[in-house]
């Protein structure tokens, strides 16, 4: 640095020298460095010597503002004092020799007196005479323009991401103010709203640094910042106020800038139908220079955020009409919910206070005494009941009036300059309760502590709730004369109800004892149906014991024909419906149900359209218990299908199943009776206005029945007036109709066998009831076959397990073991595991029949026993062993 000395002084400040100075003393590097620097079109300097003097371009100087020409030699430190904490340390490093550049540095400058924020990509070099380094070298370049693009365009992203997000107004405001502030490093930022009159703004949010005192919830005189001001405003017009004290349109008002603690302020004005409806401002509680930038993002940020809180109010507009709605939706549910008296009007009450927004709401009911009709109070909401008499005396003027009496603010009204403050109550809204003949029932009347708050909006929405209030109240009255018929009437029909309910009573009772009848008429029977079969077989010469054997085997089976008839009374309740399975083509089903409803479709001029396929559709049921559900449903399209209406019937078959489809154009049903159609009594009960009668058993049994084949029933209707369709579906066989397939028989085993068994069959029968064992025993050991009896389960598993029986015969009910758990143990023993097992029961529904199948039994037969059916499952049995035995038999 010794070579400062040998290069000539910048001239001193005030020397004369023209503008720009360039020294002709200097040696030629440095005139070339300083012809490069006065030449060029971008800020340059140089910081010179152990003071580090300036010496820059015009470019430069635009920097300085009015700075300039004094900067010119002097040090740098003391023309940018603001600058230079942060731009030391980078001089250090160039003047040890190393080059330093930054990219896009936001810089705070002092220029002309005001505060800029502006950005700069800066190279600071080295500059060196005779190998020594004498000062430094300062390129600029001024990128504000491209930061602030791409900072305005993050900020825009940032903000329309958060105001999409939020459906409250005053939210949205407050997020605009915190982003703006945050971004343009403001003291203050708010959104005001401008009242109707344009009089007055009203701060609802705002944001600040903490250095500056926050306006939310204040108002403020428009005329109290100048009618300069607010004239541009009105305008339209962005108002820029760098400096409010050297501002000749809002100096003269700085005492009411001074009382917000402004400033400099940006004001961005935003009109709605040309009337100046809402105000953006910034504010700082120093002077600063608002940059164009900065004003056009506060006026985009304006824009949007005047968008958003008008979508905002419209959304809670159109939340709140929505809670209104729901509001009277509910309140009339509650008026349709009771017809109470008192219980109504405490509902009425509630729900029109809840809908009002009130604080207080009260009926007043109108009863008739010796001085005439007078307003009482009857209900109360919201305060306490000794408040209620200094609410009803404010409202004296609207209680007794035939027309909505509503008042804002009872302080500014004469009427009630008495009772200002009374229960605490400033606005209030009274409004009659008129019934369909026109006279005046009571009032409903709310009040609220603060002014204004019922509207006509509110006048309107209540008008309608004490429209439905009058029909509720005149529909009490007549239940409560209803009601005192029905005391008389119910007087005359005690009588008549206590004999109902015995005979109803008597009635479950009878079902209870034949379902029991039934199962204990079955035991007796086996024993004297083997009997009557043995004794026919036994003395089949002699004619008179032959029959008596018939006369007793025939009087069985009209016994068993007696206990079936019996329980038909039971068996829809009870699900005891016994089926004859047998393979059956549907078409033929289809065709005898039309057969039955026949009369019915005549009767009422019905045409039925029929669309049957070509080829056989074999299912596996009962043939009489088919046609008695397609039938049914048949006969309730014809009941609900007016006269000469259409019924169309189609039977389809698709992936091994058919569906029976039965559709009307009649009187359809109701979208809540579909999943209930097929209940028992349901359907009966919900149609009685339908004038068609029935109990509605028709279609449980269908749904019964069909449950029962495997299969399932499904209705549907587009609605009341537009048809019903039902639909039967049931698993195919391939068998054909008329095949000889056992009902019990596995398949493969009927018929016939090749080979006929060596040696008889082996027995094992497993029975409580002696008498019942010993005929079966006795008649099979007639038929040829080897059996023996067993009367408890444990008896029962030591001979099985002893004498492998080919098949055993067991009662359900035995007084150990149940035969369920018997047949388990007898399928886990290796020395039974293939026997046939044959359950023999009085218990005969779908049910037994399914458990005893998944206990491990083969075959199910009900009490008496059916000897056909059981020689059949005998012989298939049989046949079994014999090509069992052929097998293992050698070649």
């Amino acid at each position: 640095m010794s070579n400062h000395s040998s290069l000539p002084l910048l001239p001193l400040p005030g020397s004369g020298l023209p503008w720009p100075f360039k020294p002709d003393t200097w040696a030629e590097g440095m005139q070339a460095i300083a012809d490069l620097i006065v030449g060029a079109h971008f800020p340059m300097a140089i910081a010179w010597g152990p003071e580090l003097r300036l010496f820059y371009n015009e470019a430069y100087a635009d920097l300085l503002g009015d700075k300039h020409p004094a900067a010119l030699g002097e040090p740098y430190p003391q023309v940018r004092p603001e600058l230079w904490p942060r731009l030391q340390p980078h001089v250090a490093q160039v003047l040890a020799g190393h080059t330093v550049h930054l990219e896009d540095v936001l810089t705070d400058l002092r220029r002309n007196g005001k505060h800029e924020r502006r950005y700069f990509s800066v190279s600071i070099t080295p500059v060196r005479h005779g190998g020594a380094i004498v000062g430094v070298y300062f390129v600029l370049s001024d990128t504000t323009s491209r930061v602030l693009a791409e900072h305005r365009h993050a900020f825009h992203l940032k903000l329309s991401d958060t105001l999409r997000g939020l459906v409250d107004a005053v939210r949205t405001m407050e997020a605009a103010s915190r982003l703006t502030g945050e971004y343009l490093g403001v003291g203050r930022v708010g959104y005001g709203e401008i009242d109707a009159a344009g009089r007055s703004v009203s701060m609802h949010r705002d944001w600040t640094d903490g250095s500056i005192a926050s306006l939310a919830g204040e108002s403020r005189a428009l005329d109290s910042f100048g009618p300069a001001i607010i004239a541009q405003l009105r305008l339209g017009r962005t108002v820029r106020l760098d400096d409010i004290g050297a501002d000749t349109r809002a100096a003269p008002y700085a005492a009411g800038y001074a009382s917000i603690g402004a400033r400099a302020m940006l004001i961005v004005p935003l009109l709605e139908e040309g009337r100046l409806a809402a105000i953006f401002y910034l504010h700082e509680q120093q002077p600063r220079h608002w940059g164009d930038h900065e004003v056009a993002l506060a006026e985009d940020v304006a824009r949007h955020t005047c968008e958003a809180v008008r979508r905002a109010r419209v959304e809670e507009s159109l939340r709140d009409e929505k809670r209104v709605l729901e509001m009277v939706n509910r309140s009339g549910q509650a008026l349709a919910s009771t017809l109470d008296l008192d219980t109504l009007l405490q509902a009425i009450t509630d729900a029109a206070t809840e809908l009002a927004g009130a604080r207080v709401g009260a009926f007043f009911y109108r009863v008739q005494d010796g001085q005439g009709a007078r307003p009482q109070a009857y209900t109360l909401s919201g305060t306490a009941p000794a408040e209620l008499a200094r609410f009803a005396s404010l409202l004296g003027p609207g209680l007794g009036s035939e027309a909505p009496v509503r008042c804002e603010d009872i302080t500014c009204d004469p009427r009630h300059a008495a009772q200002a403050g009374a229960a605490g109550v400033r606005s209030y809204l009274a409004l009659p309760v008129v019934s369909r003949s026109g006279a005046v029932l009571g009032g409903l009347c709310f009040g609220h502590c603060e002014p204004g708050v019922f509207t006509e909006r509110t006048e309107r929405i209540l008008a309608g709730v004490a429209a439905q209030a009058a029909v509720a109240i005149d529909n009490a009255r007549l239940y409560e004369v209803a009601q005192k018929s029905a005391l008389e009437r119910d007087a005359l029909l005690q009588s008549e109800r206590a004999a109902r309910v015995q005979a109803e009573r008597l009635s479950h009772t009878k079902d209870d004892f034949l379902a029991m009848l039934a199962h204990e008429l079955r035991n007796p029977l086996a024993p004297i149906s083997s009997s009557a079969s043995l004794l026919s077989m036994q003395f089949r010469d002699e004619p008179r014991i032959r029959q008596a054997s018939t006369i007793i085997s025939r009087q069985v089976r009209h016994m068993s024909r007696l206990i079936d008839d019996l329980l038909d009374v039971s068996r829809v309740t009870r699900g005891l419906v016994k089926l004859k399975l047998g393979v059956v083509d549907f078409r033929d089903v289809v065709v005898g149900a039309l057969d039955q409803a026949r009369p019915l479709l005549d009767e009422k001029e019905q045409q039925v359209a029929l669309a049957l396929p070509p080829v056989p559709v074999c299912v596996r049921g009962d043939h009489t218990r088919l046609v008695q559900s397609v039938a049914n449903i048949l006969n309730n399209a014809a009941k609900y299908t007016q006269k000469g209406g259409r019924i169309a019937l189609e039977l389809g078959m698709d992936a091994g199943s058919m569906r029976l489809t039965v559709s009307d154009n009649g009187s359809g049903m109701p979208p809540e009776l579909l999943p209930n159609v097929f209940d028992l009594f349901t359907q009966g009960a919900r149609t009685l206005a339908r004038s068609q009668g029935g109990l509605g058993l028709g279609l449980t049994l269908v749904k019964r029945l069909v449950e029962l084949h495997g299969g399932e029933v499904g209705a549907h209707s587009e609605g009341v007036g537009l048809g019903s369709r039902f639909t039967l579906a049931l698993p195919c066989v391939e068998t054909a109709p008329g095949s000889a397939e056992a009902d019990d028989a596995a398949p493969g085993t009927a018929g016939v066998p090749e080979t006929a068994l060596a040696r008889p069959l082996r027995l094992v029968l497993v029975d409580d009831n002696a008498d019942a064992a010993d005929s079966l025993c006795t008649l099979l050991d007639v038929q040829g076959y080897h059996s023996a009896v067993e009367y408890d389960a444990r008896s029962a598993l030591r001979r099985a397990r002893a004498e492998r029986p080919d098949a055993m015969l067991v009662d359900i009910g035995l007084p150990d073991i149940d035969g369920y758990h018997l047949a388990e143990q007898l399928r886990a023993m290796p020395e039974t595991s293939h026997t046939v097992l044959v359950a023999i029961t009085g218990y005969g529904q779908a049910s037994d029949r399914e458990r005893a199948l998944a206990a491990g039994f083969a075959h199910h037969l009900v009490k008496p026993v059916d000897m056909t059916a059981l020689v059949r499952v005998l012989e298939a049995v049989g046949a079994a062993a014999a090509r069992a035995q052929a097998a293992a038999s050698p070649a």
